[in-house]
């Protein structure tokens, strides 16, 4: 480990490793069915799942940054803004389920476009429960909720692979039933004061969308970059170029685990220290990106070594997973690690719309870049990712130098002007 590495590691609380368990719990199911479609369905079938899954993300997004990022900052307990969370939620799952299913019945057959809408519905309850327990910074459950989840979605993949070959169908069947039981089991795991649903009375929606809907825009911005990126690859190369280069992501998913997971628990410790000073909250997600762009780096460098003897694994001969795409990826995750700290911390501090706003820039600017050099251009679409990270990058350093260190600069000054 990197002399500069460790001591920045040991600040980090133990809550702080529960958030990252509680992530790698998700990310392994997720990565495990991912692995074992590559597998089963080909190029092809991959790259159909990959794009459903990226709307499964979208939801999940949209419904994250409306509800969960709101239950985070809000008073939850307040009786009208619960009242406006429970039923935004029930609305929402419900109408997300019947246009998922709206939509895939078109592509899909009806019965993996049924399993696609409970799967969707599932993942969006499931990812609730899961923002309830980090708001109460109970992190470790999440790693039991996700166990148990894990466990039930491989059983099923188990049963429906003793009957035949395994289809779209089967995988999406398994991923609605282990999300349910994550979604169950999250239920009680929250304190009672937590489990309280709170249907009558008036909702205050005006406080939650006021706040949520930046940041549903927000978090919504950056999985439908990704898709409309995987749809630019669509037209390029087919969709067999698209489950080539999801593979490929798949394989350096754990550097993105290791950013996401941290981020978890800098939005809640970030929401739950508001009274610290601004310069204070800087440091620490200076360190925090610090900490996560190294990780990154090193996963990275792993990921690169071990391609020739694991990437064949994941594909089982079929196709072969690029170097150029998995290193790129590997840079998108960095390129995350740079902007998420700082984003979380805008966005608490009240700067959400500014934080969509750059949030929008950099993600127009990486798919402009995508679109312009495989469609104009011709290049080789595992480029791809790497043409995303810039945009990234860039938010990054917009987000800190144009939303936080102006804030230090005035809490510094203000002092002295009222002296004077």
């Amino acid at each position: 480990m990197p002399p500069t590495l460790r001591p920045m590691l040991s600040r980090l609380p133990h809550r702080a490793f529960g958030a990252l368990a509680g992530q790698v719990s998700l990310a392994l199911s997720s990565f495990t069915l991912q692995v074992i479609a590559s597998r089963e369905l080909g190029a092809d079938g991959f790259g159909t799942y990959a794009l459903l899954f990226g709307a499964i993300v979208m939801a999940t997004a949209l419904t994250t940054g409306l509800l969960g990022d709101s239950l985070t900052v809000l008073d939850r307990h307040d009786p009208a803004v619960r009242v406006a969370l429970v039923r935004l939620a029930a609305i929402l799952v419900v109408v997300l389920a019947l246009t998922g299913f709206g939509f895939a019945r078109t592509a899909i057959s009806p019965a993996a476009a049924a399993f696609f809408a409970i799967a969707l519905a599932a993942f969006v309850a499931a990812d609730l429960g899961r923002r309830l327990l980090m708001a109460n910074l109970r992190f470790w459950s999440l790693v039991l909720i996700d166990s148990a989840g894990f466990v039930a979605m491989l059983s099923v993949v188990v049963v429906f692979g003793r009957t035949g070959p395994l289809t779209l169908a089967h995988f999406l069947a398994a991923l609605a039933t282990g999300q349910i039981v994550a979604a169950v089991l999250a239920v009680t795991r929250l304190p009672a004061a937590e489990r309280r649903l709170r249907l009558r009375g008036r909702g205050d929606y005006r406080a939650v969308v006021a706040y949520g809907s930046w940041r549903a825009l927000q978090q919504f911005v950056r999985p439908t970059m990704l898709n409309g990126a995987r749809a630019v690859v669509l037209i390029v190369g087919g969709v067999a170029a698209v489950g080539e280069l999801e593979v490929a992501r798949v394989f350096v998913s754990p550097a993105m685990l290791l950013v996401q997971g941290f981020g978890s628990y800098l939005f809640s410790s970030y929401a739950a220290d508001r009274a610290k000073g601004s310069r204070t909250l800087l440091r620490r997600a200076d360190r925090a990106a610090a900490v996560m762009l190294t990780g990154a780096v090193i996963v990275a460098g792993a990921a690169a070594l071990l391609l020739p003897y694991v990437g064949p694994l994941l594909t089982a001969g079929r196709f072969e997973i690029g170097l150029v795409a998995t290193l790129g990826w590997a840079c998108y995750a960095a390129s995350c690690a740079a902007v998420l700290p700082y984003g979380s911390l805008a966005a608490v501090q009240g700067r959400q719309q500014w934080v969509l706003v750059i949030r929008l820039v950099d993600s127009v600017l990486a798919l402009s870049l995508a679109a312009v050099m495989l469609i104009g251009f011709g290049a080789a679409t595992e480029i791809a990712p790497w043409l995303l990270s810039i945009g990234s990058f860039v938010g990054g350093l917009l987000c800190r130098q144009l939303l936080l260190r102006p804030r230090v600069r005035d809490e510094t000054t203000t002092p002295v002007q009222v002296a004077v």
